[in-house]
């Protein structure tokens, strides 16, 4: 059985992974990346904060699955600042 903290990673994980790949990776509608790169930084502090709280909790692998848990949001937000939001911007300030 999981316990509360693993579904809670499970679903913060899995929302801004999808979210992540939805805005980086595919141009559905125009404007669409730019709302799901929004989305996806909003779950990537929900997966930050989460993961975070389970390293205190946690002890051997889990605990090192969750350190690296902690670092991808901020690795994945990097991306999706510098691939969408950045480049939605300049085009905003162009005019």
């Amino acid at each position: 059985m999981l316990n509360n903290d693993a579904r809670w990673m499970m679903a913060s994980g899995a929302m801004a992974f999808t979210f992540f790949v939805i805005s980086n990776f595919t141009t559905l509608f125009v404007g669409s990346t730019v709302i799901a790169a929004c989305l996806q930084l909003t779950f990537g502090t929900l997966v930050f904060i989460v993961w975070s709280r389970t390293i205190n909790r946690s002890k051997g692998l889990r605990k090192l699955v969750a350190i690296i848990g902690t670092a991808v949001p901020v690795v994945m937000a990097s991306i999706t600042v510098y691939r969408v939001l950045l480049p939605w911007l300049s085009s905003l300030l162009e005019v």
